[in-house]
This record gives C-alpha cells, structure tokens and sequence, in this order.
C-alpha cells in the first residue's frame, strides 16, 4: 500500500547476461537466415553468374562501322577486364586493353612504360596508351599490336595477364574460352576481306 504522495516503483530490472547472449544470437541468426536467403537468389542470377564466372561479349565498337572494322571481343570476370580490338579506320593494327581500379586516370591520355606478364614467357615492359573514358571509372592501359592477325595468332584458350606500372601490379585478368573468342573476332575480321 502507499501513502499519497508517494511513487510506487516498478521492480528493479536486473542485466541477465544469458538474456543478453540470447537476444545476440537470436538476431545473428536472423541476419544470416536473410543473407543465405540473398546469396542463394544472387547466385541464380545469370548477371552474377557472368561476373562470378566470367565471359566473352562481341560487338563492333564504333557505331556504322563498315564490315571487318573497329571488329572488339571483350572479357569481364570480378574486377578484370580486358578488350581484343581493332582494326578500324586509319589504324591498321590492334589494341589489347586492360581496366581495372589501379590503372592511373590522368585528365588527358598520356604515353606510359607498362609491364606486361602473361601465363607464359617473359615479361615485356613496353610503352602503352594511359586514359580514362569519359563517364567511365577505371583507368585504361591500351597495348598496341602491330595488326589483328598477330592478335589472333597469339590467343589462348586460358591466358593470365599481369600489368604492372613502375614495379606495382595495377592490374590482373584472367580468361577462359579464348579459342572461342579468337574464332568469333576473326570471323568478325574476315568480313573485311570479303567485301
């Protein structure tokens, strides 16, 4: 009973460290219900399957281009990209360009010593092309090849490329069906010589 004036208490709440450990795991487990929920949809997904696994797009990369020309196979798996091109207008050669997250961004495209690594032979450290695309987010590094064909010749079903500017890898690639890809570029290229 209580005396006017006087505040009845509600009875003292004590910590219960078990209710505390509950509570945690209970909520870890909620967390980790949602995210295999997530993982297991975003792994049916055939554009993260692309990513997770990697594949090859074929495309002319300049608009009303005459057939055989500006003739582009292009690999995107993780974070590694990289794009067989050529030949087109003027340029009689090809362009085997890597982006990635490390690759310098300078303001305007400049002339720069890269090292390249491949899955075999000796690394070459040779000029290449440094830019960046407008509206793009990784820099570019564009390695010239004197003509398509040499291109060609060179591909491999599995090649591992490593770029390295002054000692430091900026980027890594690694790619897969490269037979395919070299079989549809140069179908793509030999639509030039049947004009």
């Amino acid at each position: 009973m209580s005396n006017e004036g006087e505040r009845i208490r509600p009875p003292e709440r004590r910590y219960d460290p078990m209710q505390g450990k509950i509570n945690q795991a209970v909520g870890i487990m909620k967390l980790v219900a949602l995210s295999a929920e997530k993982v297991d949809k975003l792994t049916k997904d055939p554009r993260f399957q692309r990513y997770h696994n990697g594949g090859w797009d074929f495309f002319q990369s300049a608009n009303n281009a005459a057939p055989g020309e500006y003739c582009t196979a292009f690999f995107w798996k993780k974070d590694g990209l990289v794009r067989i091109s050529g030949p087109g207008g003027d340029y009689k050669g090809a362009l085997l360009t890597f982006w990635g997250q490390d690759i310098p961004r300078p303001e305007n495209m400049e002339t720069i010593r890269a090292t390249l690594s491949q899955s075999d032979g000796s690394p070459q450290t040779v000029k290449v092309f440094n830019y960046i695309l407008p509206g793009d987010t990784y820099g570019a590094i564009s390695f010239a090849v004197p003509t398509i064909e040499a291109a060609l010749d060179a591909m491999k079903d599995v090649e591992r490329f490593d770029i390295e500017i002054g000692g430091k890898s900026v980027a890594k690639v690694e790619w897969h069906s490269g037979l395919m890809a070299r079989d549809k570029l140069r179908e793509c290229v030999n639509a030039r010589a049947s004009k």
